[in-house]
């Protein structure tokens, strides 16, 4: 079957290497390309992040100056995670995205969520159709709709 898949690319040329790094959500390869920038994070770390957080929870992490949660990311200890939080202070992903829809109560239950195995793109879909607005409701909701 023929099956076509739009994929977004960074390429990123060294005086040894070459490398290019493919991602299927656009806003996905912003936060790489923001946070490969920043002095001491490298590909390994940005991919970390990537994998670790969507654009949109790593945004609400940055805007609440979030150390603990950064540090949850392979990879990045006390230091590095007060660089990244300095140098991305006011770091919106996009617009839609940062208009304040996730809050504290998403975050938590989007972690609880990816620390029972279930994907952070597929939770993050279930968590936008939720209406309940704490934690625990919240986890509740979107385990019964997963399990659909």
């Amino acid at each position: 079957t023929k099956n076509n898949v739009k994929l977004f690319t960074t390429h990123i040329i060294k005086e040894d290497s070459q490398a290019l790094y493919g991602f299927i959500d656009n806003n996905e390869k912003k936060l790489f390309d923001t946070v490969i920038k920043i002095n001491g994070v490298g590909p390994k770390v940005a991919l970390a992040i990537c994998s670790t957080f969507t654009p949109s929870t790593f945004a609400q992490i940055v805007n609440n100056n979030d150390i603990s949660m950064l540090k949850r990311v392979p990879g990045i200890g006390p230091k590095q995670a007060s660089r990244i939080l300095v140098e991305l202070s006011g770091f919106i992903i996009d617009s839609a995205l940062a208009s304040g829809q996730e809050n504290s109560s998403i975050l938590e239950a989007s972690l609880a969520l990816e620390s029972l195995g279930f994907k952070k793109d597929v939770v993050s879909k279930i968590l936008t159709t939720c209406v309940s607005t704490n934690t625990s409701d919240l986890v509740k909701e979107a385990l019964k709709k997963l399990q659909k």
